[in-house]
């Protein structure tokens, strides 16, 4: 009589495990199913995406972790870059605050602090501009951004060419006595933002006059080194429209022969974002 039995068991208990393999499997799905999508990034610390000046690039960042992106500037583009961020849509969204957050840092890999250019930080809420203006970019050299997802995102990248020329490093050379057409971008609430640098070198021991078509309130400096340090700083101006001033040096007795001199223009403009000043400019010596 148990022989007859046992057989009924041994199936009924191998139905059982396959019933209990299937439940437990179907449970597992499920959980794998209800995960959290965090989306992608794109790019990386060592193989950013690169932008192209102009060219709108359709970009995505996943929640809490970083896209990365670069562009190279050319053999004439010193000055500032603006970054717009457009059509973007940030969803899931670790607080009320639906942004991401943007950095510009100079050297490849990594950033960390001595790197990330100090105050190019921008967290855009809605389609926005981050104003790459605080240190101006120089020529024939590469850049890193990488963007920040607080949470989920997609956006459109468009990268083009700020209103301020030249930097510390690759200064706009004027010619004496020649106008140059020339622009600044920037806004007085933060003076250090966008500022626009030019180079001039003299023929002889003189005053040297500056001479400017500026519709907007900008101020100058000039410098006897490269470096625009405050110890070099030889004369400024006065603010105001149609800026001009007469450089005689620190001694009052003229600039030196054949000397090379670094001249910054700054906006002074009271608008809340950078405004773009256009203007020509001239130094010429005065012929003493």
């Amino acid at each position: 009589m148990l022989d007859s039995v046992c057989p009924y068991q041994k199936v009924t208990m191998k139905k059982l495990f396959y019933l209990l393999l299937i439940i437990t499997l179907s449970a597992s799905c499920s959980i794998e199913e209800e995960s959290e999508d965090y989306g992608e990034t794109e790019g990386s610390p060592t193989s950013p995406v690169t932008l192209t000046l102009g060219t709108a690039h359709s970009g995505k960042v996943a929640k809490w972790d970083y896209s990365y992106y670069s562009f190279t500037t050319s053999s004439t583009g010193a000055g500032t870059y603006e970054l717009a961020a457009t059509s973007l849509a940030i969803t899931d969204s670790r607080d009320s605050t639906k942004s991401i957050g943007i950095e510009a840092y100079t050297s490849q890999g990594s950033p960390n602090t001595s790197s990330v250019n100090n105050g190019l930080i921008e967290y855009l809420l809605a389609d926005g501009t981050a104003y790459f203006g605080y240190k101006n970019a120089n020529a024939s050299t590469t850049y890193y951004i990488r963007i920040y997802g607080f949470g989920l995102g997609t956006y459109t990248l468009t990268l083009s060419k700020g209103g301020s020329e030249g930097s510390v490093s690759n200064p706009v050379e004027l010619t004496l006595g020649t106008a140059h057409s020339g622009t600044v971008e920037g806004y007085e609430s933060d003076s250090s933002n966008g500022n626009s640098f030019y180079k001039f070198t003299t023929s002889g021991v003189d005053n040297y006059t500056l001479t400017m078509t500026n519709s907007d309130s900008l101020d100058c400096y000039l410098y006897s080194n490269s470096n625009l340090s405050s110890s070099s700083l030889v004369d400024d101006c006065t603010e105001g429209v149609n800026l001009s001033g007469t450089f005689n040096g620190s001694n009052g007795t003229g600039l030196s022969e054949s000397t090379t001199y670094y001249l910054e223009i700054e906006q002074q403009a009271t608008s809340s974002a950078p405004k773009t000043t256009t203007y020509n400019i001239t130094v010429a010596a005065e012929g003493n």
